[in-house]
């Protein structure tokens, strides 16, 4: 079967999470994804958490293995005037690069994006970074933390009485990787079309800060600004309830109207005019949520979820790390894969799937590689550099001359 994006070469220059989870997408669907590490450390998101301490220091990582399988590694110091024309073969053999490094570092080394155009004019060049190239932050440092921050998504996050808050997970750096595969993917048709490479500058901060479109909808056309949730705020307006087993939020809308509560949870009381809509409801949060808390006190959150999606109410079930991995919908269209690794002897699950296509499906095609595992491949077998070459490269590696 073919792959969407078979005979696609990527070399990955990039580090940490959204360069590497661009790159790792490209692979997903076909691509043929070369990475470049530091040698003797690799990419410092092989030490991140968590990590599997029998393992060898750089093979730790389980992050590491979620953002780099379906890829090949080569350690390669590009400060080194030896590592030169190795690069140049590798960029001459590439369709898209995928960097990360701070604005203006490459070019400091002698591989500014005119230089890498030069070597292959149909390249599309694809930098990710915390700021963009230009503007006056460009060579700001960042974490996951400050651009949430100053995205705005921390404004309109929490509530009114409370400080911003934000939000899990490292999800600036996703959302970025995710507009770095798309971004890359779009610029190389376009350059296979007109034979003109490309430069894609993209900006964890303007990535999170295109994701307010309700927000600056609010500003930009009525002056308003969008605050955080009010203190007294409608229980039917996603705020968690305790269940025996389990959280479930409610929310109204979705096709049924508000009294089909009655019939789900046998009270008469949600056919009453004062709990019809929100500003009756705001007026008596307390009563509201204590007879909420009372119908759903006995009974699992999957089984209301369920009960409630039968009859087109909108409730969400919160769902846990387990509960995602045993989730019957997900299992059924195969979204979690078992990927073994042999450096830290696992075999664990992870979700695969971001998308499905129905006639070139993604793959994991290679587990995660080890630091420098495809060396003697790619450099040799793949570029053609004689023995004395891979020799003098080896040294110069070793010694940093």
């Amino acid at each position: 079967m073919q792959h969407a994006l078979q005979g696609v070469r990527v070399l990955d220059l990039s580090h940490g999470i959204a360069g590497p989870f661009a790159a790792r997408l490209l692979g997903d669907y076909g691509a043929d994804v070369i990475k470049i590490e530091q040698p003797g450390k690799g990419d410092f998101a092989r030490y991140l958490a968590p990590l599997k301490t029998d393992a060898a220091a750089s093979e730790q990582s389980l992050l590491f293995q979620y953002l780099n399988w379906n890829k090949r590694s080569v350690a390669l110091d590009l400060r080194l005037a030896s590592s030169r024309p190795v690069l140049r073969k590798l960029i001459e053999n590439s369709d898209i690069v995928i960097e990360s490094f701070k604005p203006g570092r490459l070019e400091s080394w002698g591989y500014s994006v005119d230089q890498l155009l030069e070597w292959n004019p149909t390249l599309v060049v694809t930098s990710i970074t915390n700021f963009g190239q230009t503007g006056p932050y460009a060579h700001y440092r960042a974490s996951d933390l400050t651009l949430q921050a100053m995205s705005g998504i921390m404004a309109i996050s929490g509530q009114v009485d409370r400080e911003p808050l934000k939000h899990g997970l490292s999800q600036s750096f996703y959302c970025a990787g995710l507009t770095g595969a798309y971004a890359s993917t779009m610029a190389y048709a376009a350059a296979q079309a007109d034979q003109f490479g490309e430069h894609v500058d993209i900006s964890i901060h303007e990535c999170l800060a295109s994701e307010l479109v309700l927000n600056q909808s609010y500003y930009g056309f009525l002056g308003a600004v969008q605050g955080r949730r009010a203190v007294v705020q409608d229980p039917f307006a996603g705020e968690p309830i305790a269940a025996r087993k389990g959280f479930l939020a409610f929310q109204t809308g979705g096709g049924a109207p508000f009294e089909t509560l009655a019939d789900l949870f046998g009270r008469p009381e949600f056919r009453e005019a004062k709990f019809a809509s929100p500003p009756q409801r705001e007026k008596r949060v307390p009563e509201v949520r204590a007879l909420l808390e009372e119908c759903v006190q006995d009974r699992d959150a999957k089984e209301v979820f369920l009960a409630g999606a039968s009859k087109r109410i909108l409730i969400g079930m919160v769902q846990s790390a387990d509960d995602l991995l045993n989730c019957e919908h997900l299992n059924e269209r195969q979204a979690f894969a078992e990927v073994a690794h042999p450096a830290t002897n696992t075999h664990l699950q992870f979700p695969v799937e971001l998308t499905k296509l129905s006639v070139t499906p993604t793959k994991v095609r290679r587990r995660s590689p080890m630091l420098d595992e495809h060396r003697h491949e790619i450099l040799v077998t793949q570029l053609g550099l004689s023995s004395d070459e891979l020799v003098r490269l080896d040294v110069a590696k070793v010694t940093g001359h």
